[in-house]
């Protein structure tokens, strides 16, 4: 997703940052500056990735375990929505079956994997730039532009895309209207696109926890995303890993490496196991990552988030949730869906 973004790897090489933290889809930009803005791309990429590995082997789970994402039966949602809304809110990472009919994923699917081609091309064109179809994305991999790994902007306008959104809306709506309410904003809505070859992730969240010592006048209703799976997502095509109940302590983002790297390593951590159509719900400041497209395959996840409050509260969309097309920013409320 296209933020504005700071990692864990940030702090390799920026220490100097005020936030020198943990808010990232992305460390990378993607962006086609000149030879200094590619070197130091470059180097961040490859520092991503090499914190990523090192999290991977020895401080993921490593007090309190790996286990499977907590995914609740549909039947519940439909009969208890409240309590389900103050599960997400309590764990800040919840998983559900069903958001999305097969139909409607291998639809939805074929139509990215087209689109895909065409936003590359028009970039690559210098037709329109990076920014306006794609988001930065934490370890996208170093194979060229656009990496192994994409955040890629989905219109609204496009029929099988909002068909989906009213799709998910109507079979999630007894747990969005007590989550974020029938007039929540649409502030993202893209895809990410793994291919094979694409590398885990380093921990981050998507926004950060506010007010923070940085930020103490501002405040923020939560961000509620929502990962759906358009294929099954096998084993090696890599899952997502949450560390739940991680989205309220702004301390993570202003402490040493070392002490993040503690904070990491006692967390209790769920890895997703999503099949097509499925959905991984989370706060967009929960501690989260991709884990690393081993496989022959594509996996593509579909995703939108969605906050009861519609404007981001710092200047610019600084460290808040972005991926959007710029047509589609602050046009969309739930109830249009609906």
């Amino acid at each position: 997703m296209r933020r504005t973004f700071l990692a864990l790897a940030a702090l390799v090489v920026a220490r100097t940052h005020a936030l020198s933290a943990v808010v990232n889809k992305g460390a990378t930009s993607g962006r086609t500056g000149g030879l200094f803005d590619k070197l130091q791309d470059g180097i961040a990429a490859k520092n991503a990735e090499a914190l990523a590995i090192k999290e991977g082997k020895s401080l993921v789970g490593k007090e309190k375990g790996l286990k499977a994402l907590t995914v609740c039966p549909t039947a519940t949602m439909r009969e208890k929505g409240g309590v389900l809304a103050k599960l997400v809110e309590r764990e800040g990472a919840v998983g559900l079956r069903g958001a999305l009919s097969p139909e409607t994923c291998g639809a939805l699917r074929a139509w990215i994997d087209g689109e895909s081609e065409r936003a590359k091309a028009e970039v690559s064109a210098g037709d329109v730039p990076f920014d306006a179809r794609f988001g930065g994305v934490n370890c996208r991999g170093q194979d060229g532009l656009f990496g192994q790994r994409q955040d890629m902007y989905l219109p609204v306008d496009e029929p099988l895309v909002r068909a989906a959104l009213a799709e998910m809306a109507a079979n999630l709506r007894p747990l969005l209207e007590p989550l974020v309410g029938k007039d929540a904003t649409l502030h993202e809505i893209s895809c990410l696109v793994a291919d094979p070859g694409s590398p885990r992730q380093c921990i981050h969240a998507d926004t950060i926890v506010l007010p923070c010592p940085q930020y103490p006048d501002a405040s923020m209703e939560p961000l509620y995303t929502f990962f759906m799976a358009l294929q099954d997502v096998e084993d090696d095509m890599g899952h997502t890993l949450f560390l739940p109940s991680t989205h309220t302590d702004h301390t993570l983002w202003n402490v040493r490496r070392s002490d993040q790297e503690k904070y990491i390593a006692s967390r209790p951590a769920q890895r997703s196991k999503l099949a097509a159509g499925d959905v991984a719900i989370f706060d967009s400041r929960c501690l989260h990552a991709g884990l690393g497209n081993t496989s022959g395959k594509r996996r593509v996840l579909f995703y939108c988030t969605l906050s009861a409050q519609g404007d981001w509260p710092l200047p610019g969309g600084l460290h808040g949730s972005n991926s959007i097309r710029a047509e589609d920013r602050w046009r969309w409320k739930l109830s249009d869906f609906l």
